[in-house]
């Protein structure tokens, strides 16, 4: 018979206490492989869905983290305005490469709708099925000084957008005031004439309408200004000394994505942290019920060691026989903890990602875990130490007596 075939057999005839066990060795690791994975994945994935946007300039209403997520991240709403004419002064800046307004404050569905010009698609590389909306920049003066035109109601939707509306091209739609959904209804239409590839990034869930048709809404006509600016810049210097000149303005403020939420993170890092810890706690305690499980029942095995011994067996064998027990079960609990980590990671990141566009890959592996797996198995392997050191010792004629 071999090893592992008496390892097994040992681990069966204390199914009950073994399986709790290894129960407890996976929850433990699901847990540090949810945190790990999550963590890494939300902070990687709203690094990266700033798309390149070096800088965005809004109202001094705002913080730059509600700036960012209002903008970027179609989160949180925006309060107020910066002037239209501060935008054309970004636009013709020497420093600036792109800029690109929008405005917000309307929604259908859930969905939030962003008014800006073609411009937006073509600086963030954005492929469309369909076409792009027709701007007009002579309607949108027209319209911000409060006279009506005629132009086109056009829209561009997103991928998670549409699947969440069930917009198609060529359907048309009645936008609402508001990002809550309870907001009246707004009597234009606009008709679909594009949507948005996947780009997993959090564009994937908002409507993109011509900004001269927003500010032919009644309700935003003799407005003269926009909810932000986003910029890119022609290089790092321009981009630093650029933000510290508007952010002296009246008016405006600046914020760099990239940096608010490094800033946001790194407020909120004990948060994992303290999973992390309560997890490991997990995985020690049960690898302390493996030392005192398998401990305790060496005295049930001093005669089957004594016969092995005396078959043959060296105590080299049954030394390894009980270390291989030990790092079975723990082998055991950490596979059903990867499993179940990953779930978790599934879950978790599906609904991070109806919030926020943040794409999350559950079964992606981080190279984290591979220590933490690694670890756990050799934490497993040192509990059944003593236990095979009490066994590498036992006495053959002991363990035949009658009294044993």
């Amino acid at each position: 018979m071999s090893l592992w075939k008496i390892v097994l057999k040992n681990i069966v005839q204390r199914k009950l206490s073994s399986t709790l066990t290894a129960a407890s060795i996976g929850l433990g690791v699901a847990v540090v492989i949810a945190v790990l994975a999550i963590r890494a994945q939300t902070q990687e994935g709203f690094r990266q869905s700033a798309f390149g946007v070096e800088l965005i300039v809004g109202p001094k209403q705002l913080s730059p983290l509600q700036l960012v997520l209002n903008t970027v991240y179609h989160l949180e709403t925006s309060p107020g305005n910066i002037p239209w004419s501060r935008y054309r002064e970004l636009a013709a800046h020497k420093g600036v490469a792109v800029a690109v307004p929008i405005s917000v404050g309307d929604s259908l569905r859930g969905a939030r709708i962003v008014g800006t010009t073609e411009a937006f698609f073509n600086a963030f590389n954005l492929a469309i099925d369909g076409r792009s909306f027709r701007f007009d920049p002579a309607r949108l003066e027209l319209a911000m000084a409060g006279k009506e035109s005629s132009g086109a109601f056009e829209a561009v939707v997103g991928s998670r957008a549409a699947a969440q509306t069930g917009l198609r091209l060529g359907d048309t739609f009645q936008a609402s005031h508001g990002v809550d959904n309870v907001g009246e209804q707004h009597a234009e239409k606009w008709t679909v004439v594009g949507i948005l590839k996947p780009s997993g990034t959090p564009n994937d869930r908002a409507i993109f309408i011509n900004l001269d048709s927003f500010y032919e809404i009644q309700d935003h006509r003799q407005s003269s200004g926009i909810s932000a600016v986003l910029l890119k810049t022609r290089s790092l210097a321009s981009g630093d000394l650029l933000k510290y000149d508007l952010n002296q303005l009246p008016d405006c403020m600046a914020a760099n994505p990239a940096a608010v939420m490094a800033e946001f993170f790194s407020k909120f890092d004990w948060i994992p942290l303290l999973f992390l810890a309560v997890a490991s706690l997990v995985v020690v305690m049960a690898a302390v019920s493996i030392f005192v499980a398998i401990y305790n029942s060496m005295s049930e095995r001093r005669r089957p060691i004594a016969i092995m011994r005396a078959l043959g067996a060296r105590r080299a064998t049954v030394l390894s026989i009980v270390m291989m027990e030990a790092t079975a079960l723990c082998a055991f609990g950490v596979a059903g903890g990867l499993v179940l980590g990953h779930l978790l990671t599934a879950v978790a990141g599906s609904f991070l990602t109806s919030r926020s566009g943040i794409p999350f890959s559950p079964f992606a592996v981080q190279p984290e875990e591979l220590a933490v797996l690694a670890g756990v198995l050799l934490l497993g392997a040192l509990a059944g130490v003593l236990p095979a050191l009490k066994a590498y010792r036992s006495d053959i004629a002991d363990g035949l007596s009658p009294s044993s």
